[in-house]
């Protein structure tokens, strides 16, 4: 399938008002996010990325300015497109980068020692598994959740207590070692396909699953 640009506006200010306020960054479209379903495992990198290029997942890799944190960032390769399934039927990937232009591309942080909350703008409380009552105040726990990864969260309704990552989050954010962030995705607009999940099982050793995250 022939890979089009998108663009993706922001707002700017007036260009005959060379007083007026800088251009605004445009708003970040999403990202998809596998991680292994334990959330405790931490599969070698170094071999998720030798499975994914050999796949076609991921292309060239990246300079360094997108490597935030020590992450390792990757251009989309030629079997991205057969690795994931889009919504709709014109599929349409600014896969270039420019100059304040923001542009599909993977990016692989180093895996952490613990589990900890990958979360965004569209994260909403999640919902106690027994009860299916809302935990709303989730955001004033994340702090303590990373300095005390093992502290379990009671549920304010039924009083039954889980690991924070044993609440449903419902794709909206959540816990992991290590993430593979695929950036420039609209929340829902393509999901893993199968075969991408067969690959990384068979890289890894572990199972996995997704979800979306918004800056």
């Amino acid at each position: 399938m022939k890979i089009e640009p998108l663009a993706i506006d922001g707002p700017t200010s007036a260009p005959d008002d060379p007083k007026g306020p800088k251009p605004l960054s445009p708003a970040h479209t999403g990202r998809l996010v596998l991680t292994p379903a334990d959330p405790h495992a931490a599969p070698d990198s170094g071999l998720l990325i030798e499975a994914l290029t050999t796949a076609g997942f991921l292309g060239e890799r990246l300079g360094e300015h997108l490597g935030e944190g020590g992450a390792r960032a990757f251009r989309i390769g030629p079997g991205f497109l057969s690795l994931l399934a889009f919504a709709g039927c014109s599929v349409w990937v600014r896969d270039e980068p420019e100059a304040d232009t923001r542009f599909a591309h993977i990016r692989i942080p180093p895996a952490s020692a613990h589990p900890w909350l990958l979360s965004g703008r569209n994260t909403r409380a999640p919902r106690c598994l027994g009860c299916r009552a809302r935990l709303t105040d989730w955001r004033e726990r994340t702090d303590h959740w990373a300095a005390h990864p093992h502290a379990g969260v009671s549920c304010p309704s039924c009083g039954e207590t889980r690991a924070p990552w044993g609440w449903d989050w419902k794709q909206q954010g959540g816990f992991g070692c290590l993430f593979i962030q695929v950036e420039e995705v609209f929340p829902g607009e393509a999901t893993p396909t199968q075969s991408l999940f067969d690959l990384l099982i068979r890289a890894s050793g572990a199972g996995w699953h997704h979800f979306y995250v918004q800056d």
